[in-house]
């Protein structure tokens, strides 16, 4: 008989965060075809310039848990040049484990040259700095809401929050 294999909150950290990053491109890919983009994901899941090309520009895909208490998505300083230098950055919120977020299961969209695109930074309990993007601003577009529970269900089983 075949075992099937599942995914668990015992495996680690970074495993989750990676699987949540494939499976976000993949979710983000998928919406971008449907809208009758062409998309060409990237082979190497370690690509330092872009997680796809979307009509030729290259766009980043972040799929994150978001900073609850900033109501916002993160990056690291180290992160900046790759988003800012992205013609659009895909953000997909990440059901949290215990607490409502009525923002989950939405991918957002952001163009990083919007004279409007409000960031600020913050740092986290453990010191580390973040640039932090608030969620509800004009320059984060909401551009489709998952539905499918299934989906939404495999997120949260992969997410790293502790909400």
């Amino acid at each position: 008989m075949k075992e099937k294999k599942t995914i668990t909150r015992t495996q680690s950290v970074d495993v989750r965060k990676i699987l949540l990053g494939m499976i976000g491109e993949r979710i983000v890919a998928s919406y971008l075809r449907k809208c009758g983009h062409e998309v060409e994901e990237s082979l190497n899941v370690f690509d330092t310039e872009k997680d796809m090309l979307v009509d030729g520009n290259k766009v980043e895909v972040k799929t994150q848990v978001p900073i609850v208490v900033e109501d916002s998505f993160g990056i690291t300083p180290n992160q900046k040049a790759k988003v800012m230098g992205s013609h659009r950055v895909y953000f997909l919120s990440v059901p949290l484990h215990k607490t409502e977020d009525d923002l989950e299961g939405t991918i957002f969209e952001m163009d990083p040259l919007d004279p409007s695109l409000k960031a600020h930074k913050w740092l986290t309990h453990k010191g580390r700095e973040m640039i932090c993007f608030p969620r509800r601003q004009a320059a984060m577009k909401q551009v489709y809401r998952i539905s499918d529970e299934r989906i939404l269900k495999q997120l949260k089983m992969l997410s790293t929050s502790y909400l």
